[in-house]
């Protein structure tokens, strides 16, 4: 019996492999995919095949790879395969969004309008495509309208320039991922991305902005990448390192304005983004700009064992600081949607600029990271999880991280943060039970840490083929860094809880909610010996200061301004004698459920969570590596 079962499945392979194999075969070994010259030519000699012939030869989901004998050359492209890029963009009408449609995005030195896969997976030392037009001729190289796969290559020195239409749609051509622009999703796996450049415009277009200066993309997966020494210069730009739109092919320009869908997630796990450097007079997002769906979209950008490191968010110097300007999120910006990170090391990163106020809120923020700050809000959640965020900067002065009008700032646990900026979060709304939105600080959480604290920064790995644009110019790009005395051994083998508080009330919206009275009363109570026993006084009786909504627009309702004022003024009041947090879930839970005032009823929930570190690193080594793991992105 047990001869006759292994000749069954002897045959069966063999029939299955008769039968299917060899059409699959066929397709993995097709000559003209398997590049065998470094040339730059579309018609090579008979039996040569080039990256340019096998690009145009592949037919969507064929893979493109390489001979051994290329392994760790360099494709010097000399030859645009097109003067005018098709890939989707945003568009506007009367200034006001309208979804994504197809626009002009210039030169491309490749581009495929098809999904395309290039796998040098083989090649140890991998395979470099460079853009050698030299200063007198521009093009990105390589732009895909479709999915883009992508492993083990070098994407380097790309330009795209915006230049003039002639009798075109668009004045304009998009200055977007000088490196690579992809209208899809781009998975992208042990890849380089460097020394990239978008020079854009030097006037104010809503729907014309420099984007990406390594990548622009629809969608984002990327593995094991160093996305380095990439630059943005324009009048309006974004990402230096990294622009994801993250889901705005799920928009079309049909859909109604009032719609709202979900996006892409998008994910970076292992990766590095450093030295890159955003300069302009609105200026966003020196490391990764995450749209994260679009105005329309809700999506979140999941980072995952990253090093964020000295990239740079900039004034332009040629641009006369007229209007308005604005500088924000040396590391990472959010202009939408939800961000999550997770086991990441976030750290001297910067952002310099005139600084100035416009319709009472601060052009400026976010050294390290910075989400927008509106009248309704288009930035959601933020989830932070065994990280170090230190030794960003505004202007010189520490400004890690500026939380901007998100909805909820989520602690999981044992952070390192410097400096947090709490001040335009959305203030509570009791009809979604969000009276705690600063979820900070929890278990093993630390504000106020220095960098030397929390880095060993002259330790600090560096990439010497890759030059930073960043905070450090022309220095070797930092790769990552090794962690330092309060970072080491702190998070618990195990899973840990994690205590949430919700809190809301029933009774807002009439004139006799006296709710905020309570609020006062309690904050005497609890923390009377640090804020003093008649903590409040100057605010008066606050009957009849309450919440309208409606539930979406609220924060545009003037009849929630008084509710609105009074909020930050607590928060200025109170200073930092509380911690950074102000009023956060520590506060909140201090109450319980149950009727108060003026047939006001509190609302009082408390759900606990668990957690665990990474499983490994950014470098792939396994966490923990001592008794207990490691902060950031490295496991010592």
């Amino acid at each position: 019996m047990k001869f006759f079962c292994l000749a069954y499945i002897v045959l069966s392979l063999f029939l299955l492999f008769f039968a299917g194999g060899c059409d699959s075969t066929d397709r993995s070994l097709n000559p003209n995919l398997i590049v065998n010259s470094l040339e730059d030519q579309a018609a090579p000699a008979e039996n040569t095949v080039t990256l340019r012939s096998a690009v145009n030869a592949a037919d969507p989901g064929e893979t493109i790879r390489f001979a051994d004998s290329l392994d760790g050359g360099t494709i010097l492209l000399t030859l645009i395969g097109a003067e005018h890029s098709t890939l989707k963009g945003e568009v506007y009408s009367n200034n006001v969004f309208a979804g994504y449609q197809e626009r002009d995005y210039g030169k491309s030195a490749l581009y495929a309008h098809k999904d395309l896969t290039i796998d040098a997976s083989n090649l140890t030392h991998g395979i470099t495509v460079t853009w050698n037009g030299g200063d007198t001729s521009h093009a990105r190289v390589l732009a895909v309208y479709g999915d883009l796969t992508m492993n083990n290559v070098t994407i380097t020195s790309g330009c795209s320039v915006a230049e003039a239409i002639v009798d075109g749609s668009q004045p304009f051509t998009l200055a977007r991922g000088a490196g690579l622009a992809v209208w899809g999703k781009a998975s992208l796996t042990a890849c380089t991305i460097a020394g990239n450049t978008c020079r854009g415009e030097n006037g104010s277009a809503r729907d014309r902005g420099t984007y990406g200066g390594g990548i622009y993309a629809d969608n984002l997966e990327l593995v094991d990448c160093i996305i380095s020494g990439n630059a943005v210069i324009a009048y309006g730009a974004g990402g230096g390192g990294i622009y994801s739109v993250g889901g705005g092919a799920n928009i079309s320009d049909e859909n109604d304005a009032n719609t709202r869908f979900c996006g892409n997630d998008t994910s970076l796990k292992g990766c590095v983004i450093s030295g890159n450097s955003v300069t302009a007079q609105h200026a966003y997002g020196g490391g990764i700009f995450t749209l994260s769906g679009g105005p329309k979209n809700l999506a979140t950008m999941t980072l995952t064992n990253c090093t964020i490191a000295r990239n740079l968010v900039q004034d332009h110097p040629d641009f006369p600081q007229a209007g308005q300007w604005y500088t924000r999120g040396g590391g990472i910006y959010m202009g939408g949607g939800s961000l999550r990170v997770s086991g990441c090391t976030i750290a001297e990163n910067a952002v310099v600029g005139q600084a100035a106020v416009f319709s009472g809120k601060p052009n400026l923020g976010g050294g390290g990271v910075a989400a927008t700050v509106g009248n309704a809000h288009t930035v959601e959640n933020v989830w932070v999880q065994n990280s170090i965020v230190v030794g960003n900067t505004l202007n010189g002065a520490p400004e890690d991280w500026f939380a901007g009008s998100i909805l909820n700032f989520y602690s999981q646990g044992y952070n390192l943060i410097g400096y947090l900026d709490f001040r335009y979060i959305l203030v509570p709304v009791p009809a979604w039970m969000m009276s705690s939105r600063k979820r900070w600080p929890k278990p093993g959480d630390a504000e106020g840490v220095l960098l030397a604290q929390a880095l060993d920064i002259n330790g600090a790995h560096v990439q010497p083929t890759v030059l930073s644009v960043g905070t450090h110019p022309a220095e070797p790009a930092v790769l990552w860094y090794p962690p330092a005395v309060r970072a080491i051994d702190q998070i618990p083998n195990q899973q840990y809880p994690v205590t949430y508080v919700n809190a809301g009330y029933t009774g807002y919206g009439q004139a006799t909610d006296d709710f905020l009275n309570f609020v006062i009363l309690k904050l005497r109570q609890e923390y009377g010996s640090i804020l003093g026993a008649n903590f409040g006084e100057e605010f008066g009786d606050m009957t009849g200061t309450t919440w309208y909504g409606p539930a979406v627009t609220w924060p545009s309702n003037p009849q929630n301004a008084a509710w609105i004022a009074f909020w930050r003024n607590l928060d200025t009041t109170i200073g930092n004698r509380l911690g950074m947090a102000y009023l956060g879930d520590d506060f909140w839970g201090t109450f319980t459920s149950g009727p108060l005032g003026n047939h006001v009823y509190l609302m009082i929930m408390k759900s606990i969570q668990y957690f665990m570190m990474e499983d490994v690193d950014q470098l792939g080594t396994s966490r923990p590596q001592g008794p207990m793991g490691d902060i950031g992105a490295i496991e010592q």
